[in-house]
């Protein structure tokens, strides 16, 4: 069976429906960055949730949220690649998730230079 995660929004609890951004209305999202950045329209996306098969993936992305955690989730509708990930079979994205467990409640860097784990996410340094 396949495990995926999501990294992000704090405070959810298993049996907690992980929604779009566009349905819970917060701008803090990663798709939000890429639009300023000029990112094509699939890597833009609010309407959808990203989930993950790589763990350490997930942790990533929650310790871009203000202390973000790291959940377990099962997919809710149809999971479908993510077009903007280069590595098959990593990133996905559904409709929803549900919370199948936290796995870790507050995700910090685990670095003192969080510009240099950016860095690959906003280009080059200016």
């Amino acid at each position: 069976m396949t495990s995926y995660f999501h990294g992000g929004y704090p405070g959810l609890k298993p049996g907690d429906l992980l929604l779009p951004p566009d349905q819970t209305g917060t701008d803090h999202r990663l798709s939000a960055t890429s639009a300023e950045l000029g990112a094509p329209a699939y890597a833009t996306r609010a309407d959808i949730v990203y989930v993950t098969t790589l763990r350490d993936a997930a942790r990533s992305y929650a310790a871009f949220y203000p202390d973000g955690a790291l959940y377990r989730v099962e997919p809710v509708g149809d999971l479908e690649p993510d077009p903007d990930c280069a590595e098959p079979g990593l990133s996905w994205h559904c409709p929803a998730a549900r919370i199948a467990a936290v796995v870790d409640p507050v995700v910090l860097f685990r670095t003192r230079s969080p510009e240099r784990w950016l860095r690959p996410l906003t280009g080059p340094a200016r």
